[in-house]
């Protein structure tokens, strides 16, 4: 059971037997709360709005408390009720760091007809005012619309002490977090006071620096709140603000005067977001000018690959290869000098043509960042020159200052990244309390990632094995800028569907989103109704049928699974002679579908282009090819391309030892070797099939030469028998001379 639950009873017992005398504490006009409605007839009538500028609470002074009436404010159209305004002012001190006069002011609006509910409305930027207390955040409905009470205030500094208050050590804090645990107690008091019991459910909202106190009190207020709502929220500003700085760095080597914006002017943001729409506005199933599947868009897109590179000056249509270079990696993330991450990439969308993505990306590093960094972030501060912060910017030591934002020093007893950020971002106590948390991001936030909220989500599910969606939902919205406007379905009634959660128990699924009639990024081939789901982080909006322009004709469910192409190839054997076959084997490609392979030589000159090549489900393919046998020696480049996405590619080389030759006419491989006899009982081995004409033998010169064999071997033959007759006659000669000779001697 929730922690506010005994509280909660102890209200309910007590407006139960609430008395006539008890009665005397409604002291607003139409202030009834159904709780205690039985009750009415019994007490006195209440007194005016004004009644409370006697309200007391410690080290709290109220200053005004006033009527308005219905209609006097509105939001999306339609007028707020009346109720009483009341404003003050808590801890009043003078600095001994600054000598500055410090305090938290407030206003606190309490409608006539109000819910029992209360809501902390968190503001943005750097505070300092007093925000019209509405209870909105981004493009959300409005508590006060709503009937909760609602606080705004100045998170303790006014306008005119903005960014010096980041001198004084106990402005930061209560910049930080510490505002929130002061006027807590004091606005639930006041609302007792007003109403004359406690409010029943406590929630908090906000967008930007109002999402990152919405993070922090869901990570520190538990006890006190039990729903938050986040809209793009800065829940790592100080490295946010940082990152920016670094920004500026990279945007200037590219720019081409004192404006960072002349580093990418509107019609090459146009040409990227184009580009962007190219790759992947069909990913969801449509081209409707929206990339719902962003993560799937961050695998497909290359900055490189897929936006013309100039071959001459910069006209527009093209950018620089030093431009795509700063584009890729501003947009990978902000780094030390060794690599090492200050904050979060961003998500490619073709937002970036707001004129809000670019205020924050080329304006806001000078004069917002600038001053974050240099007054309320570093420890000890730098406290740079109002009037030379552009210089700041660009000469800052950006690996000294990433530590700064780490570091304690002195009085200076939190960092920022302590008194900025939720100190649990696992929220383990919210879900022990049973407490509920909506975030909602923009994918074309210039200055706070959507990567960097989706990566905590991730962790976030991770730490709770494996799913926090019983306790905390995200969503993501395609085209929004910062907080809201872009071209974007940025309107979403998100604190209904959060008030639900927390009070019915109805988790929320998808929520209807739509566009804002007074959004000028909406182009003008959208219709003026247009609608989307936001579907709970990680499902995404697919088109189905029907109307494209209406929220009906889409379904939230899980992306596809996104392939990593990681293509490798291999070639056996590596080493061959021409008209020898080898075995291509390939892998990390897209699955079912082609891959195209081309032969290049030593001198990268095209030899042959092989045919498509299809993969199989898991990316990958085998298969043969012969190499020609008029293939000259010498080292071959077979390169494999993905024909889907044609950046992914791989190579690997095949040696030609030698060129196949022409058989001999009178000796074919089929035969056996004059010394050797082939077995009876088995085939003779086959010859590799060749492309190349067989060698064709003339037979009349082969019969000449059999006819001159013949005829040599004939007259050797009667030479041999000449010689042997003329030898034996010789002897029969010799032996008849010496016969008479030996005749004459007796």
């Amino acid at each position: 059971m929730p922690a506010l639950s005994v509280e909660r009873q102890r209200h309910r017992l007590r407006n139960a037997t609430l008395s006539s005398a008890a009665s005397l504490g409604l002291l607003l006009t139409g202030f009834v709360s159904p709780a205690y409605a039985e009750l009415e007839s019994q007490a006195s009538p209440p007194a005016e709005c004004s009644t409370l500028l006697d309200f007391e609470f410690d080290s709290t002074t109220i200053t005004s408390a006033e009527t308005v009436p219905s209609g006097a404010l509105s939001h999306r159209g339609d007028p707020v009720g009346g109720h009483c305004l009341v404003t003050g002012h808590m801890n009043d001190r003078v600095s001994e760091t600054d000598d500055q006069q410090y305090g938290i002011g407030f206003e606190m609006r309490l409608p006539n007809d109000w819910s029992e509910q209360y809501l902390y409305q968190g503001n943005g930027g750097l505070d300092g005012a007093v925000a019209t207390a509405l209870g909105t955040a981004g493009g959300s409905d409005s508590a006060l619309q709503m009937g909760m009470a609602v606080i705004s205030s100045d998170a303790g500094h006014d306008s005119s002490q903005n960014p010096g208050f980041g001198i004084d050590p106990q402005a930061r804090l209560d910049y930080g977090y510490q505002a929130v645990d002061t006027l807590t107690p004091m606005a639930k008091a006041l609302i007792e006071t007003a109403y004359g019991t406690a409010p029943e459910y406590s929630y908090m909202a906000g967008s930007s620096n109002g999402g990152r106190h919405t993070m922090v009190g869901a990570s520190r207020y538990t006890d006190e709140y039990d729903g938050f709502l986040a809209v793009a929220p800065g829940f790592n500003l100080p490295q946010a603000a940082l990152a920016q700085l670094w920004g500026a760095q990279q945007w200037d080597t590219v720019s081409t005067d004192q404006d960072l914006d002349s580093a990418l002017t509107q019609d090459e943001r146009e040409l990227v977001a184009d580009a962007i729409l190219e790759q992947c506005d069909e990913l969801d199933g449509i081209a409707d000018g929206m990339v719902f599947d962003s993560a799937a868009c961050q695998e497909t897109f290359d900055i490189t690959q897929h936006v013309p590179t100039c071959e001459s000056e910069r006209n527009g249509s093209c950018l620089t290869e030093d431009q795509q270079h700063v584009i890729s990696d501003i947009f990978n993330g902000a780094t030390t000098t060794d690599g090492t991450a200050i904050y979060a990439p961003f998500p490619y969308d073709p937002g970036l043509t707001s004129a809000d993505w670019g205020s924050w990306k080329f304006d806001a590093p000078i004069s917002r960042d600038s001053v974050a960094i240099g007054y309320i972030f570093s420890s000890p501060p730098y406290a740079p020159e109002l009037n030379s912060l552009r210089d700041f910017v660009l000469d800052l030591d950006v690996d000294e200052a990433n530590e700064s934002i780490y570091a304690a020093s002195g009085e200076y007893t939190e960092s920022a990244m302590e008194f900025m950020t939720p100190p649990d971002l696992t929220y383990q106590d919210l879900k022990a309390n049973g407490g509920k948390m909506l975030v909602i991001h923009g994918a074309s936030d210039g200055v706070f990632s959507m990567a960097d909220t989706s990566a905590w989500y991730q962790e976030l599910n991770e730490a709770h094995g494996g799913d926090a969606s019983d306790f905390v939902q995200y969503y993501e919205v395609p085209g929004m800028a910062h907080t809201r406007g872009g071209p974007a379905t940025d309107q979403h009634d998100s604190l209904a569907a959060l008030i639900n959660w927390v009070e019915k128990g109805e988790q929320p699924g998808a929520l209807n989103a739509w566009v804002s009639s007074s959004n000028e990024s909406v182009p003008e081939s959208w219709s003026a109704d247009r609608s989307r789901p936001l579907c709970a982080y990680p499902n995404t909006a697919f088109y189905t049928e029907g109307d494209p322009e209406v929220a009906s004709s889409f379904e939230c469910r899980a992306p596809e699974d996104i392939v990593q192409l990681d293509p490798q190839v291999t070639i056996d054997p590596n080493d061959v002679t021409a008209g020898e076959t080898v075995t291509l084997t390939g892998t990390g490609y897209t699955p079912d579908a082609t891959v195209t392979a081309g032969v290049t030589d030593e001198n990268d000159g095209q030899l042959a282009k092989l045919e498509e090549i299809s993969t199989d489900t898991d990316g990958a393919f085998s298969t043969t090819w012969k190499v020609p046998a008029a293939t000259p020696a010498g080292q071959l480049t077979l390169t494999f391309t993905d024909d889907t996405d044609p950046s992914a590619s791989a190579s690997a080389a095949l040696t030609v030892t030698e060129t196949a030759s022409e058989p001999s006419p009178s000796t074919t491989p089929e035969s056996p070797a004059p010394t050797e006899t082939a077995p009876s009982d088995t085939p003779p081995p086959t010859q590799p099939e060749s492309s190349a004409p067989s060698p064709t033998v003339d037979t009349s010169k082969q019969a000449q030469n059999d006819d001159l064999a013949t005829t040599g071997a004939a007259g050797i033959a009667t030479l041999i028998a000449a010689a042997v007759l003329l030898l034996f006659l010789g002897t029969a000669a010799l032996l008849y001379v010496r016969k008479r000779r030996a005749q004459r001697q007796h």
